[in-house]
């Protein structure tokens, strides 16, 4: 009988420390909600869908895409830290909420190295230098010049105080000796670009390509230090200077997905494992190309290495230019 006790007991351990493994195997069984921290239609949002549409298929369950825009990304990032971490709350963002805006904003309510764990990155993502079609310089030595001779006379767009193509301007302007005046958007700014509203814009290529080739906004350089199969003509902005841009670092940006930190790692590893997949197909490959984008899909933990370098260097970077939000 004393055997045949410890062997039930036995059997009922192993069966209660295997449950949580046989719960999880069963994910998803329900719908899973992805915070995208950007308006619809700006670069992020497109992306985003594009995937989640391609994860719902290959998990059995819809990815719905759940729009929190404003602040530079906080108030999505601030909504995705308090997720529960299930494995049924993502986060798709860009190294500008994740290495920049935390640095900017005093009262940030997200740590991004202590609240998220990474998923997969999924692209590396030049921006251009877009401007309205009517202005009167069409390189970036001519834009410099006029900058230069009309101080605090152009303006340009952002996604918001924080977001990378805010700090990357007023960068950039520290480095080339010109004055620019910031207009911060909630909502995509392309249109205003478009119409002549605003003067420039520094927008990523998913979107900014389209309008290039329409004859809608003309492009002045592409971040970074390669150009763009789908812009040949355009030169990147090391090109002009190679201090400028080194490597990418201010101008180009990411796309990575994220869980809140305490989610499971067999449910980050399936994620990860599928999303890579989708990353990987040639229809996907074929379409971020095409975009002017660098199909990646990495482990986790390279991610999370990259994001603290990238968190670092900006840290760095900001508090030269001595930025701060209250």
């Amino acid at each position: 009988m004393k055997r045949r006790s410890l062997l039930t007991g036995a059997t009922g351990l192993a069966a209660s420390i295997a449950l949580p493994t046989w719960s999880q195997s069963a994910y998803p069984n329900k719908p899973i909600k992805l915070i995208v921290p950007y308006a619809a239609g700006i670069s992020p949002d497109v992306i985003a869908r594009l995937i989640s549409d391609k994860l719902g298929q290959a998990l059995g369950q819809a990815v719905v895409v759940d729009n929190r825009a404003g602040a530079g990304g906080m108030i999505g990032a601030e909504a995705a830290a308090t997720m529960p971490a299930d494995g049924y709350n993502l986060f798709y963002t860009v190294k500008g909420v994740m290495a920049i805006a935390p640095h900017l904003y005093l009262n940030a309510k997200y740590n991004p190295l202590k609240d998220f764990k990474a998923i997969t990155q999924v692209l590396v993502v030049p921006h251009i230098l877009t401007a309205k079609m009517d202005a009167p310089y069409n390189t970036m030595a001519e834009f410099v010049e006029y900058a230069r001779r009309n101080p605090g006379k152009i303006d340009y767009a952002s996604a918001g105080v924080g977001s990378q193509p805010h700090v990357a301007l007023e960068a950039w302007a520290r480095r080339l000796g010109i004055k620019l005046t910031h207009i911060p958007y909630k909502t995509n700014p392309s249109p205003d670009v478009m119409s002549g509203v605003v003067s420039l814009y520094l927008e990523a290529s998913t979107t900014a390509i389209p309008s290039i080739l329409g004859k809608k906004i003309k492009a002045l350089a592409v971040s970074g230090t390669e150009r763009i199969p789908a812009l040949p003509d355009v030169p990147t902005m090391s090109e002009f200077n190679p201090e400028l841009d080194p490597n990418g670092v201010i101008g180009n940006s990411w796309h990575t997905f994220f869980a809140p930190a305490a989610t499971p790692d067999d449910i980050v590893n399936k994620l990860n494992t599928e999303i890579v997949k989708i990353v990987k197909t040639p229809e996907i490959q074929a379409r971020l190309r095409a975009l002017g984008l660098t199909p990646t899909g990495t482990p986790a933990a390279a991610v999370n290495t990259g994001m603290a370098a990238d968190h670092a260097y900006w840290g760095k970077l900001i508090n030269e230019l001595g930025i701060k939000i209250e």
